[in-house]
């Protein structure tokens, strides 16, 4: 419990030190400056407190917030102006589809492929040694060397930028020999790649 000779002399203290820094409250132009100014060297919490109040007394309309209150939240942008979404990294430009062509047979031999086939799924491995053009189809063609008539194409679309690879799955219907039996890349189609 507080003793009355201790709130006659807080009493005393709380004007003194109100003013302390720079001298009576009016010489303050706003609520900002006689906080900051009347709060230098002051070490007490209750000497601050009463601070704080002279300083509201002072100027009623400022914005008189305690410092711990948490700052407002930052205004959203307008709703017209929604965030523009991340872009992925820079890749070879693909033309649309109309745009592909078939590639030349140097261009073709630069497209090498390496098949493992199971059953009916064939996966092939495509490596694209063109310095200049993405892949964008690849035929392939298989066949029995017994039976000349059974030749088959399997076609598949991808995308393989300039020294890249890509492994690509044909689903084949092949019913010819073990023995006479062949694949190649029959042909691919590519566009230019754009850096």
């Amino acid at each position: 419990m507080t003793s009355r000779p201790m709130l006659l002399l807080f009493s005393l203290a709380v004007p003194l030190l109100s003013g302390h820094a720079r001298g009576d409250a009016s010489e303050f132009s706003s609520y900002d400056e006689c906080i900051l100014e009347s709060l230098k060297g002051v070490s007490s919490d209750v000497a601050a407190n009463a601070i704080i109040a002279s300083c509201r007394n002072k100027f009623p309309t400022a914005s008189t917030a305690p410092a711990s209150e948490p700052a407002p939240a930052p205004v959203p942008p307008p709703e017209s102006a929604p965030a523009e979404p991340p872009q992925p990294a820079a890749k070879p430009a693909v033309a649309a589809a109309g745009e592909s062509r078939e590639l030349t047979k140097e261009e073709l031999g630069k497209v090498k492929a390496t098949l493992f086939a199971f059953t009916t799924k064939y996966k092939v491995t495509f490596e694209n040694l063109n310095d200049d053009i993405t892949v964008t189809e690849v035929t392939i063609a298989v066949w029995d060397d017994f039976d000349p008539r059974g030749l088959k194409k399997y076609t598949q679309t991808m995308r393989i930028p300039p020294s890249a690879e890509e492994k690509v799955e044909y689903e084949v219907i092949y019913m010819g020999d073990d023995q006479g039996w062949r694949w190649k890349v029959d042909s691919a189609k590519g566009v230019p790649s754009v850096y």
